[in-house]
């Protein structure tokens, strides 16, 4: 057993447990009080071993609603979330887990492996109690109080490798549940469509099951078994050393089946070792042989290391324990997803870059993957190429992806995603066949071949329902023509320019915000209307101007109370992202001191530590992201070449570019210092508040003085609009 963390460095901050419990925020007080929520009060986080953007995660597992991990029910409003499961407990351990999301179809957690204690197979799904749970970085930890047995897990970027421990008079045995897979509330259940196991002597086995289309290749290697077996339904299946589940055959009615393995001795430890691909068993084969007998002490200790290595990328100086806890941790979230499926393509034959968990790119675009990009601009060029890959295969760019193959990707949320996060990528420097990728997005949605979906009726209407969608295809528009403007495709450009300028036909002029005959996604016309938009200048014009556009921010966030008979539906907080730009409009009419108290309101009241310190989902990081970014004193505007300046909390920050670091230094920074006074890049006075993506580079220092008055500081200037 680990007696000790391992990770010497930003990993040592990490608590993964953060998130995975109903909220217990700080009280709110102020304008931030007034906030609401559309979402359960829960991150949906799990605790378990993963690898950065692994392939592979493993983690107790109860069926519980959404991860597998914990006690809740679906829970799809802002009420607490329902507890279904009396205690914490758990079936055993399972693999690949969804990190943050809500519903959405596919959770995964195959091969549930399970510690038994009994005769034969006593025990196969009973739940037991969990005590005893740690975890950092790479690894997982829990007993099973019922059975007394200790369990540690690590994991590769391909592989998991369990550990138990047993009593001392008990000769210890493991199933592992080929067919389990999804969550056992509200018919959750994924089931088996096809598969095949093989034992390969008393202490290995290798096979395939497929799971909502996709094939699991696996191999398991079981260190100190001295017999093993097959099982279905619940019992032993004496002298069989294969089994094959056939397509086509009823997967709910199917009995469960899998594989058991039984110590030599009692008190002796088991050690599963399984190892994962999506194309053949030979590389399952070759995921084992990285860890070949290294034990999981060193197998954690890598995954530990490699996290620090991902987590170094920013280091922070100055600040509390908590906010570094707070820090860290969702730089920890934001770098779990999407997994990374290198080489493992399951619908072609062709290596290359290959991703999933794009479950939420709704939230991922704003925060997470400009994130991600700029500090790893070489991880922007393989996720650009995946996307070519699926809008090739597919005929369309996902606004989600999941493990399975179902090409009817949920698009209720949001449309032309991919749109502005490959502007958004070019703008950034990430190298790319650009050409490539133009055509691809010409043919797939812009093209007049194109005769259906929402591309289509926009180009038709110049308006489509929901109205949020408007905004989402006037925004990919912009990025299009931007593109195909620095790649000299006339043709291209023509056609976007036009509906760019669109976004103002979902407005109401009257009242300077959305039209509220549309049917809004997990919140209010309020709530997707103060996103920012290539035209900024136009955006505030139609509002009646900056006083008429600040006083309606003030409304929304609670700043001022609402106009004889009119409702408003406030800020989200950061219980959901639909709005999570919103606080950062404020620089648009030379208010950045609004935007510091809306933001530090934010941080101050929504996030904490512990289990209970996210707000909401994380939606795969995209909640998260914004809180790491926010916090460096920095926010991102996708698909445009812009970087807001906002209030940091730490006095230093410096972020690990490619040609250095780019330093942010905070002087007097403090939780009541919220406002910066004077700024300067590279020694020369900054009269605003905001960079030109240009000068956010390494080797550069912004230095900002904080006070706790608002200042003067950049109100007289503006961020830039690309269209007005």
């Amino acid at each position: 057993m680990l007696e000790q963390r391992q990770g010497e460095r930003n990993s040592r901050w990490v608590d993964p447990f953060l998130g995975n419990s109903q909220s217990q925020l700080p009280h709110a007080e102020g304008v931030a009080a007034t906030w609401w929520r559309a979402k359960p009060p829960v991150g949906n986080t799990h605790p378990g071993a993963v690898c950065p953007f692994g392939m592979v995660s493993a983690c107790a597992y109860s069926g519980a609603y959404v991860t597998g991990y914990g006690r809740y029910g679906v829970s799809l409003t802002g009420d607490p979330p329902p507890v279904v499961f009396e205690r914490h407990e758990a079936l055993g351990i399972a693999h690949f887990q969804q990190s943050g999301t809500g519903r959405i179809r596919v959770y995964y957690n195959y091969l549930l492996t399970t510690p038994l204690t009994g005769k034969g197979l006593e025990g196969l799904g009973q739940r037991c109690a969990l005590s005893e749970e740690r975890a950092w970085p790479g690894y997982y930890s829990a007993r099973f109080e019922e059975r007394n047995v200790f369990c540690e897990v690590t994991c590769t970027q391909r592989s998991a490798v369990h550990r138990y421990e047993f009593p001392e008079n008990v000769r210890g045995k493991v199933a592992i549940d080929l067919s389990a897979g999804g969550l056992l509330v509200d018919d959750m259940r994924s089931y088996p469509q096809e598969g095949r196991v093989g034992l390969e002597g008393p202490s290995s086995a290798e096979g395939m099951v497929v799971m909502e289309g996709i094939p699991i290749y696996f191999r398991i290697e079981v260190g100190g078994a001295a017999r093993g077996g097959l099982w279905e339904d619940g019992a032993e299946l004496s002298g069989e050393t294969s089994k094959v589940l056939p397509p086509g055959h009823s997967a709910e009615k199917a009995p469960p089946f899998g594989v058991w393995f039984e110590a030599g001795s009692a008190g002796e430890p088991l050690e599963v070792r399984i190892g994962f691909s999506l194309r053949s068993g030979q590389r399952c084969r070759e995921a084992l042989a990285v860890v070949d007998s290294d034990p999981l002490e060193e197998i954690a200790r890598k995954a530990a290391e490699h996290w620090d290595v991902v987590l170094g990328k920013v280091e922070v100086g100055g600040g509390t324990e908590e906010l570094r806890e707070m820090f860290y941790s969702a730089f920890y979230h934001s770098a779990l997803k999407p997994a990374d499926f290198r080489n493992e393509n399951p619908f072609s034959s062709q290596d290359g870059p290959f991703f999933f968990d794009l479950a939420t790119l709704w939230d991922q675009y704003k925060t997470q993957l400009p994130l991600l990009m700029t500090l790893w601009p070489e991880w922007g060029e393989s996720f650009v190429e995946f996307l070519g890959e699926v809008a090739t295969r597919e005929g369309a760019f996902p606004v989600s992806y999941l493990m399975d193959n179902a090409p009817e990707r949920f698009n209720k949320q949001a449309t032309g995603l991919c749109h502005i996060i490959l502007a958004d990528a070019q703008m950034r420097g990430v190298k790319a066949d650009w050409d490539w990728i133009l055509r691809l997005l010409w043919g797939t949605s812009l093209s007049k071949k194109v005769a259906t979906g929402r591309f289509a009726e926009f180009a038709r209407n110049r308006i489509v329902q929901p109205l949020s969608h408007t905004l989402d295809l006037a925004g990919a528009h912009f990025g299009i023509a931007q593109m195909a403007k620095r790649l000299g495709y006339q043709g291209i450009y023509d056609h976007s320019l036009p509906l760019l300028r669109c976004w103002s036909n979902a407005m109401d002029e009257n009242t300077g915000l959305l039209r509220e005959d549309s049917d809004y996604y997990e919140g209010e016309n309020w709530n997707y209307s103060f996103r920012i938009l290539h035209d900024m200048v136009g955006r505030i014009k139609l509002a009646g101007g900056e006083t008429s556009f600040v006083n309606l921010l003030d409304r929304f966030f609670g700043f001022q109370e609402p106009l004889h008979g009119e409702t408003v539906h406030r800020f989200e907080g950061l219980n959901n992202e639909p709005d999570m730009e919103a606080p950062y409009l404020y620089h648009y009419a030379g208010r950045p001191d609004r935007a510091a108290e809306v933001v530090r309101g934010v941080i101050r009241y929504q996030f904490s530590t512990g289990p209970g310190g996210l707000p909401g989902n994380d939606d795969s990081g995209g909640l998260s992201s914004w809180l790491v970014w926010s916090m460096m004193g920095l926010f991102p505007v996708a698909g445009m070449p812009v970087i807001l300046i906002g209030s940091p909390v730490f006095p230093c920050v410096k972020l690990k570019l490619h040609g250095g670091d780019f330093v942010v230094q905070a002087k007097g920074a403090h939780e009541d210092n919220i406002y910066v006074q004077r700024a300067w890049l590279n020694g020369r006075a900054l009269e605003r508040s905001y960079l030109r993506l240009s000068e956010f580079h390494g080797g550069s220092e912004l230095v900002l003085e904080m006070g706790e008055k608002p200042s003067s500081w950049a109100k007289e200037s503006r961020p830039p609009s690309f269209v007005s």
